[in-house]
């Protein structure tokens, strides 16, 4: 049995290019395969990371809202894809 790993980053109390760079380095470390949970109350967050991702070769797998106003936040999940043999 394959254990994934998952990890969260909460940028919920940073500007917005700050997030954008600390979820870019998260994900560089992960392993291939691991789930990244990233939590920003940025407007732009979803499409900003959602690019990111995509363009590095992960999988965003959802993006939701949770938390109620005025404290909701943006919930966003991406995979890292496997390593190329």
């Amino acid at each position: 049995m394959v254990t994934l790993t998952t990890e969260r980053l909460d940028n919920r109390s940073v500007p917005c290019a700050t997030g954008l760079i600390q979820a870019a380095e998260v994900m560089d470390r992960l392993p291939a395969g691991a789930v990244l949970e990233i939590w920003t109350r940025d407007r732009f967050g979803p499409t900003e990371i959602g690019l990111l991702a995509e363009r590095d070769g992960y999988t965003v797998l959802d993006i939701s809202r949770a938390g109620v106003w005025p404290f909701r936040f943006h919930r966003i999940r991406v995979q890292k894809g496997t390593a190329y043999p």
